[in-house]
């Protein structure tokens, strides 16, 4: 069994739910409760991270991942994860200059695209996904069209999930402007699958809230830790 390496903190929610689906997951892979995953977790400062991505230091951002990867690495960890998709802005970068690989949360979910026959996605995420091209960029290659909100809306959604999904927050309200929202995307750009690009994403909005296919970055990510573990 791989043992497997997290780096957390991005945000604590979604943290907690990596650990305990990867658990669930691999229990219910192996078919046994009396068995568990080897995992180690590295928590780090969402908002440091997030403050050298304002200044755009992305060296700064790649040079502090690596280093808790490093981390990872000498706690027993022979691959590791990051349970966040903004900081995969700056992920080759991380895999240049650490010496376990690191699971990436791009390619699962085109590959569950591709799977699914998917041709027109909308991307939803912090402001860096839905405005840098690390995410999208593989899927438009792969000749997926991925549309994303206007500017206002976009705020919209970085703002929701920095002020309330990453403290836990999961209002009503704010559910139903997000399918508002998500609705007024597929009249616009005829969409027929939606990207949930952030993993606090989930905590809000649910594959039964929208009548098109939603991707949840974090469960394919999960998915292909399970696998990872396992093989």
């Amino acid at each position: 069994m791989k043992k497997l390496g997290i780096i957390g903190g991005i945000g604590p929610e979604t943290t907690m739910s990596y650990y305990d689906d990867i658990i669930r997951g691999y229990q219910q892979q192996v078919d046994s409760v009396q068995r568990l995953p080897k995992i180690v977790i590295n928590s780090i400062n969402m908002y440091r991270m997030f403050s050298m991505l304002e200044r755009e230091d992305y060296d700064g951002v790649a040079s502090y991942l690596a280093e808790a990867v490093r981390q990872l690495q000498r706690a027993g960890a022979d691959f590791a994860l990051m349970c966040g998709n903004t900081p995969h802005i700056v992920f080759d970068r991380i895999q240049e200059q650490v010496d376990i690989p690191l699971l990436s949360i791009v390619s699962p979910t085109l590959e569950a695209a591709r799977s699914q026959g998917l041709n027109s996605l909308g991307l939803l995420g912090t402001k860096f996904t839905m405005q840098q091209d690390f995410f999208a960029a593989p899927l438009r290659e792969a000749g997926i069209r991925v549309a994303t909100p206007s500017a206002e809306e976009q705020n919209f959604i970085h703002r929701k999930i920095v002020d309330e999904l990453e403290n836990g927050i999961v209002l009503e309200q704010t559910k139903q402007e997000m399918i508002r929202l998500i609705s007024s995307m597929i009249g616009r750009n005829n969409l027929d699958g939606i990207i949930l690009g952030c993993t606090e994403l989930p905590l809000l909005l649910h594959a039964e809230d929208v009548p098109i296919a939603v991707l949840d970055i974090a469960a394919l990510h999960i998915r292909q830790a399970i696998a990872e573990i396992c093989g």
